[in-house]
């Protein structure tokens, strides 16, 4: 016995338990060595053999062995749980039966042994994290503070993980600085907290905190001896995490090439062709993005980030089919993983109720005070409702529609009121819409008041989509026009290239037909270029030139209608992400543009325009948009002042 305990004390636990066995087999139930068993096992970290023997003879130990030993076993459960499972259905099983018996053991505590017994409570923690029930984590992390205790750093490292995950990146980030700090050796903390500081738009931050993990951990680690070096994981680890952050900084250019450069290094890599596949979905290469998303799932089936790809990807071209089974095993095997989470909701928006509702008016006078002689009047203004039946058959969408536009002429104010319903279609490439309204007013000579309209549109591929619509008695038309007891039908045909997410380049072509035989063509091309890309502010450069052309004189009618008349505008577009906090944020954008306007048998002159509009995302697919406009437009030679005011609240996704 003297050379056990000195081996104990020693803490050479393997010799000390070797000379139990020994003595043990010497003397057989001797209830000394039986103890000094089963403690000396939980030293050495055999904390569920230990605690089967315990079980076996509890009277042997005291109240405070017990809970160590009890505490020893549950925290090796937990560490179980958190090991690499057999299948996806089966991932949290291991960690689900540890829960279970952290619960079966609480119960046999009072409540104030309970609170006591920090051990265990810091390994709830832990158990909390992997099961993937953030706010619980927080909610008792909360509670150990209120309580002045002090949580080591192997469980505190889980909580600023929740924190994460729970949406509070701040004090995230605040919790894994102190982990960082006190235990350098915990890598996953050091890219925790970069990602922490990215979410709390700390981009500048999350970057130099991971050129410090890439500096202290070089890419090719030499061992004294080895024939070859060995790569470093942490290094790449650092660097693909960089690389994400800069993506989500909106580095779009940089991330994509940097991952690209990594996928010709690694291209059985599945973490690294989800990450390129991100890259292009960001760009707007939804076909290139589902490649490799797929190329990930092929090589790691039960990776997430790859299935929640390929859900989004496949919604936008409107594969609903093929999106579901993947959404569907998701939710079942993986509820509670963040990713998923987010998903979901996105999922509900774009495939459940969608309405909008939009409002604009405006107010137009001559300069000098004369009579204007704007097509829109003295005021006008529009409103707007616009609803959508959730998703039917994976295909089709009800609608329904209300619309009130209205304008002041000199002794009337003219009136577009309509109602009507109508239906959507989207499958793979192509795009249908059509319905049918009723127009509800006095201006109109005709006695069919009888709208019907048809949207086609086609997506030749990421970059190239073209559509077409006819509208009889479209709400377009002129309300001078209308107030002459004139409508007008309309055709028209739009090709848009999309290049990237940079770079837009949009062409369409419009008739009016007027019932009075007039018939009013133009054409125009807009162009979109990105100039400037950084965390917070983009610059876009605007241009859009158009020309158009009545069949008849713009004296032979009653409304404005130029004989031959050409614009072009030049402009420059700033939004600046004032406030953001995931899927919600503020946003200021301001345009300034100018450019000459030109009016056959009026000449030319400068048309300025400023635009200052606020937009406000509440959530996921919960967006209020509005803005004021000013412009110094110039019809039939008369220079005109023209302010409005704009607003629309749209819920769901498109």
């Amino acid at each position: 016995m003297p050379e056990i305990e000195r081996l104990r004390a020693d803490r050479q636990w393997l010799a000390a338990l070797a000379r139990i066995e020994s003595a043990q087999a010497a003397t057989p139930g001797d209830d000394r060595l039986y103890r000094l068993q089963v403690l000396t096992l939980a030293d050495l970290g055999s904390a569920h053999r230990a605690w089967a023997l315990y079980q076996a003879r509890p009277d042997l130990f005291d109240a405070q062995e017990r809970q160590r030993l009890d505490s020893g076993r549950l925290a090796r459960l937990a560490v179980w749980g958190s090991l690499y499972p057999e299948d996806e259905a089966t991932r949290l099983d291991e960690m689900r039966s540890a829960r279970d018996a952290f619960e079966q053991y609480r119960a046999t505590q009072t409540p104030e042994q309970r609170q006591a017994d920090l051990r265990t409570r810091f390994d709830e923690l832990i158990l909390l994290n992997h099961l993937e029930r953030h706010a619980e984590v927080v909610e008792r992390y909360r509670a150990l503070q209120a309580e002045g205790v002090e949580v080591p750093m192997y469980a505190l490292a889980k909580v600023g993980a929740s924190l994460l995950a729970d949406k509070r990146p701040e004090e995230a980030a605040s919790v894994l600085e102190r982990v960082v700090r006190e235990s350098p050796e915990d890598h996953d903390s050091q890219l925790q907290l970069a990602y922490a500081y990215s979410e709390s738009e700390r981009f500048d931050d999350a970057l130099a905190q991971l050129d410090k993990i890439k500096a202290a951990e070089p890419a090719w680690v030499r061992v004294k001896g080895a024939k070859q070096s060995a790569e470093n994981w942490r290094h790449y680890d650092a660097d693909s995490t960089q690389t994400m952050i800069r993506l989500y900084g909106e580095d779009t250019v940089g991330a994509q090439q940097r991952l690209e450069a990594m996928a010709a290094i690694g291209p059985d890599n599945p973490g690294v062709q989800t990450n390129l596949g991100v890259a292009y979905y960001k760009r707007g290469w939804i076909d290139r993005a589902l490649e490799r998303f797929q190329m990930a799932s092929t090589l790691q089936p039960d990776g997430v980030g790859a299935r929640v790809g390929q859900v989004g990807a496949y919604l936008d071209h409107a594969r609903v089919d093929l999106a579901r089974p993947i959404h569907d095993e998701l939710i079942a095997n993986r509820p509670r993983d963040v990713q998923v989470q987010q998903m979901s909701k996105s999922w509900d928006s774009r495939l459940g109720w969608q309405w909008l509702f939009s409002t604009a008016s405006g107010r137009s006078d001559a300069r000098g005070g004369g009579a204007t002689a704007s097509p829109l009047g003295t005021r006008d203004a529009v409103h707007r409702f616009e609803v959508r039946s959730p998703l039917i058959n994976d295909r089709w969408r009800l609608t329904a529609h209300a619309q009130d536009a209205w304008a002041d002429y000199p002794g009337d104010r003219v009136h577009d009121r309509r109602a009507g319903i109508g239906a959507l279609y989207a499958y793979d490439r192509l795009s249908l819409g059509f319905g049918i309204d009723r127009a509800n007013d006095r201006w109109l000579d005709r006695g069919d008041r009888t709208g019907y309209y048809l949207d086609a549109g086609w997506r030749f591929n990421d970059a190239w989509h073209a559509n077409a619509s006819w509208y009889r008695q479209t709400p377009e038309a002129s309300l001078q026009a209308r107030g002459a007891g004139i409508d007008a039908d309309a055709l028209s045909l739009g090709l848009r290239w999309t290049p990237s997410e940079r770079t837009s380049l949009a062409a369409t072509a419009q008739q009016l037909r007027y019932s009075d035989d007039n018939r009013r063509s133009a054409v125009a091309l807009n162009l979109d270029q990105r100039i400037y890309t950084s965390p917070h502010l983009q610059v876009a450069g605007l241009a859009d030139l158009s020309a158009s052309r009545a069949s008849r004189r713009d004296a032979d009618v009653p409304y404005f209608n130029p004989s031959r008349d050409a614009s072009l505008n030049l402009g420059v577009r700033l939004d600046h992400m004032t406030w953001r906090r995931y899927t919600r944020h503020f946003l200021q954008r301001l345009t300034v543009a100018a450019g000459p306007y030109w009016q056959q048998g009026y000449g030319s002159a400068w048309v300025p325009q400023l635009r200052y509009q606020h937009e406000w995302r509440f959530g996921t697919g919960r967006t209020l948009n509005y803005g004021l406009s000013w412009s110094r437009p110039v019809y039939d030679g008369v220079r005109e002042d023209r302010v409005a005011f704009d607003l629309s609240f749209r819920w769901g996704e498109e």
